[in-house]
């Protein structure tokens, strides 16, 4: 498996076309009295190939810093991240794994390319608003992130179910 930052080079419109974004969701996290809690609400989640097409010109169209995780030429993980700085977090805007790759270090692995890039410029966190799956935020959390004290209104009002996290470094 090879991390290498995004570009035309390495990627395409069709570069997702082959990953899976399949996800079965039984409990889901909400936040009461400033804690976490597990509720029951299952659900699926996957791109459509048009989500895929999306999604990978996105990260291609400039406005991400993109890093993609390869393996024999298939990207089999994504993160990418938003470039400004707010309050010394930038934001993680979008961060998968294919679901055949999952629990193989892929994710841990590109958290480490994008911290080592967003310290290089200048940021002291990482900002997430979570998809409130039970194994998004366990995922996060295993990375050192924690719900942030001081949440990006815009993000609570674009996803209000979502967990607004946070993880200095």
């Amino acid at each position: 498996m090879k991390i290498a930052l995004i570009d035309d080079k390495n990627f395409g419109p069709a570069s997702l076309d082959g990953f899976s974004r399949y996800q079965s969701v039984k409990n889901v996290y909400r936040i009461s009295d400033g804690k976490l809690h597990l509720v029951y609400h299952p659900f699926t989640e996957d791109w459509t190939p048009e989500r895929k097409r999306e999604k990978a010109k996105e990260a291609l169209s400039g406005r991400y810093i993109a890093y993609g995780a390869f393996e024999d030429g298939a990207v089999v993980g994504l993160i990418m991240l938003r470039p400004g700085l707010n309050m010394g977090r930038m934001m993680i805007d979008s961060f998968h794994v294919s679901t055949e790759h999952r629990r193989r270090g892929i994710g841990r692995a590109l958290f480490e390319a994008a911290r080592k890039e967003a310290a290089g410029r200048g940021a002291n966190a990482f900002y997430a608003s979570a998809c409130s799956a039970q194994g998004n935020v366990d995922f996060y959390m295993a990375l050192g992130f924690a719900v942030s004290k001081d949440p990006i209104p815009s993000c609570v009002a674009e996803e209000p179910w979502d967990i607004q996290m946070e993880c200095g470094f």
